[in-house]
């Protein structure tokens, strides 16, 4: 997984040289504070919280942050973090694949995606079909902090001490998941995955799947 701004490809210039490689779309705690602390005149990273309270509805809370993503995105943000990490009691959540979609589509439609990275801070990701709906409806990057925190939590109560080895095998397991539904459709690289909306909707409203998820098929 490459972050960065994408160049011209038919173009060789330094501004090529300006991207972090990744071994994997599925950040660990360390790969997320890396993103963070990268240069910001090449990486600068802003956060777009997920969260709205009870004056707005979920239909506004989308528009408002796909507005203020394009902002960030025209403004230079390289790396947008959609976060749903300052979570609050009364507070409701729009849902990690929803803001994805949305995103995506706003900055495909005003020319910003190749400027932009979409790196996912979720809590809401945690078998492999979450991330591969992530993944195809857009993120650049996923990073699960609750599925790690709670695999933290249980090895605390059970007195294991290398926690490290638990992540990297929870990571390997999505790994492999995400790698059985790629090859089921011939995709072999995350890559040629990432938008291609391989899904179809069910139970979908049209006005959903128009703001969300546009393009996707739904019946």
């Amino acid at each position: 997984t490459c972050v960065g701004r994408e160049q011209n490809l038919f173009s060789e210039t330094t501004g090529n040289a300006y991207c972090v490689m990744f071994n994997s779309p599925i950040l660990l705690f360390s790969d997320f504070n890396q993103l963070l602390g990268l240069d910001s005149t090449n990486y600068r990273a802003n956060t777009v919280d997920l969260n709205y309270d009870g004056h707005e509805t979920l239909e506004q809370a989308i528009h408002r942050i796909t507005d203020e993503a394009e902002r960030l995105a025209r403004s230079g943000t390289t790396l947008l973090i959609l976060s749903d990490r300052a979570v609050d009691k009364n507070a409701q959540v729009i849902p990690a694949a929803m803001a994805v979609g949305a995103v995506q589509r706003r900055l495909v439609d005003k020319s910003l995606r190749c400027d932009t990275n979409i790196i996912v801070e979720t809590a809401s990701a945690r078998d492999p079909h979450h991330f591969a709906v992530l993944l195809g409806f857009g993120a650049t990057a996923i990073y699960p902090y609750l599925a790690y925190e709670s695999i933290a939590a249980m090895a605390k109560q059970h007195a294991v001490e290398d926690i490290t080895s638990l992540m990297l095998n929870f990571r390997y397991g999505i790994e492999k998941g995400l790698r059985k539904i790629m090859s089921k459709m011939g995709i072999s690289t995350v890559g040629s995955y990432r938008c291609s909306q391989q899904f179809e909707a069910v139970g979908l409203a049209s006005d959903v799947i128009e703001l969300c998820f546009k393009g996707v098929i739904s019946r």
